[in-house]
């Protein structure tokens, strides 16, 4: 495996690894706020709301990740 690939490698799990860490505890929020707080009942709804906000949640997560990895900061 050369230097490339090892970066990408590195690159990658901090993604998925920092995306498991921020999307659990978000989801489970989206969740508790869409059905608990604002009883929403049509899951199709619900889906998209939540799918809506991790969607721009993972954008920028993975925007500043790469920005970092550009920068050589990680």
């Amino acid at each position: 495996m050369n230097k490339t690939e090892k970066i990408a490698l590195r690159e990658a799990i901090i993604v998925v690894l920092m995306g498991a860490i921020i999307n659990f505890p978000l989801q489970t929020f989206l969740l508790w706020l869409t059905i608990d707080n604002w009883e929403w009942a049509s899951p199709i709804k619900i889906s998209l709301f939540v799918q809506l906000i991790i969607t721009f949640v993972a954008l920028i997560r993975v925007y500043i990740i790469r920005m970092r990895f550009q920068r050589g900061k990680f």
